[in-house]
């Protein structure tokens, strides 16, 4: 039989110990709270972001070269901007602005940084960190973040064989990676991608292309063709992200050009004989070609004839045959060196070859109007006006 004071004491106890469960319980509650509120801005995450939906940054991008980010805005805005930011640890870096100004609702746009700077990065992993920030006026939407080291992500399954961009197209060839068991027997892994290809001009970007889904079995290679026009003498940037979706890591590669008119001699379409030459250029460039042909003749004796003319305007994959006839061409052997020229007289593509002429070309001669010809051609006119003219009169 208990005692009405060791009851007591059990209830009280139970009581305690109640009320501390709860309040540790309600503490954890505030605490986790307050945590993933921390973790939210640690991963970039902005929480008012999700609430109010001003804008949302879609893609985000950043290495030691640049930054690449595209916004898309859910509501229509007055004063948007851009912020791109490098800190190395507690040093900030590279911090720049981009001002779009008055954005609409359900636009996407995307701005590239190149960050331009000539200190050393170093070598430990995660040792740089890139923001992006998007604001109107000074209120801020949303941000992210992303740390890095100087070494570019390394994709383990496939290999860029070559990438590269001129005045005519941009070109990636890829490859898988072979075992590293070089006696070993078994076939690479195949590997899928997505293809990102953007055309700059500064930090514009003129041309923008996507590909997803790509599967590289053995070898891959494809050529994008730019589809305008190119500013002859102005440099031009592409960058090519190549995004891997097993390990999922993403690689970035630029490729600088500038551009130039670029024209070519089909060689298999070449005719010379001895009343003359027809050649056919084709154009390799987004530049357009204005020039002539050249053809040079040169006898064994050391005489020199030189006969031009003019082609037509040419762009990527356009072709123009050039017909030329020989004038006072003399009987011999020739040495025949054939030039396209732009309108500076740049030289841009050649050919040689051997010509030999049987008969002598007569250089043609102008027939000239005779002026007697032309009084009684005047003359005649008249008289059949006249003639006309009494006609009617009976």
């Amino acid at each position: 039989m208990s005692l009405p004071e060791e009851k007591n004491s059990f209830k009280f106890k139970h009581r305690r110990f109640i009320f501390r469960f709860f309040f540790i319980l309600l503490f954890l509650v505030i605490f986790c709270a307050d945590l993933s509120l921390a973790f939210a801005s640690v991963n970039g995450t902005a929480i008012e972001e999700e609430g109010q939906r001003d804008a949302v940054i879609t893609d985000f991008f950043a290495n030691h070269e640049l930054s690449d980010a595209t916004v898309r805005f859910e509501q229509p805005l007055e004063n948007a901007s851009l912020i791109f930011t490098l800190n190395s640890k507690n040093k900030l870096l590279k911090s720049e602005t981009f001002i779009l100004g008055p954005v609409k609702k359900g636009q996407e746009i995307t701005k590239i940084l190149f960050w331009g700077i000539d200190e050393d990065f170093g070598k430990d992993i995660n040792s740089y960190t890139a923001y992006v920030y998007v604001k109107n006026g000074k209120e801020n939407l949303a941000f992210r973040k992303l740390s890095f080291s100087n070494r570019n992500p390394i994709l383990s399954k496939l290999k860029l064989v070559d990438f590269s961009a001129d005045s005519e197209k941009a070109s990636v060839l890829m490859s898988l990676t072979s075992p590293a068991n070089l006696r070993s027997i078994q076939t690479p892994e195949p590997g899928v991608i997505d293809l990102d290809l953007k055309l700059l001009s500064g930090t514009e970007i003129v041309y923008s292309e996507k590909q997803k889904n790509i599967p590289i079995i053995s070898t891959y290679y494809n050529a994008s063709y730019w589809p305008f026009l190119l500013e002859k003498d102005k440099n031009y940037t592409t960058l090519l992200k190549v995004h891997s979706h097993s390990p999922d890591v993403t690689a970035a590669y630029i490729s600088n050009f500038r551009a130039e008119e670029e024209v070519e001699i089909i060689d298999r379409d070449i005719d010379i004989d001895e009343y003359g030459a027809s050649v056919t250029i084709v154009g390799k460039s987004q530049v357009p070609f204005d020039g002539f042909v050249r053809v040079v003749l040169t006898h064994k004796d050391g005489k020199v004839q030189v006969f031009e003319e003019t082609a037509d305007i040419l762009t990527s994959g356009k072709e123009d045959t050039v017909g030329i006839i020989w004038q006072g061409v003399q009987k011999g052997d020739y040495n025949v060196k054939i030039y396209v020229l732009n309108s500076k007289g740049e030289i841009l593509d050649s050919h040689e070859t051997v010509l030999r002429v049987f008969e002598p070309v007569a250089e043609a001669i102008p027939v000239e109007e005779s002026p007697a010809i032309g009084f009684l051609t005047v003359l005649g006119i008249f008289l059949c006006a006249g003639i006309f003219s009494g006609r009617k009169r009976k």
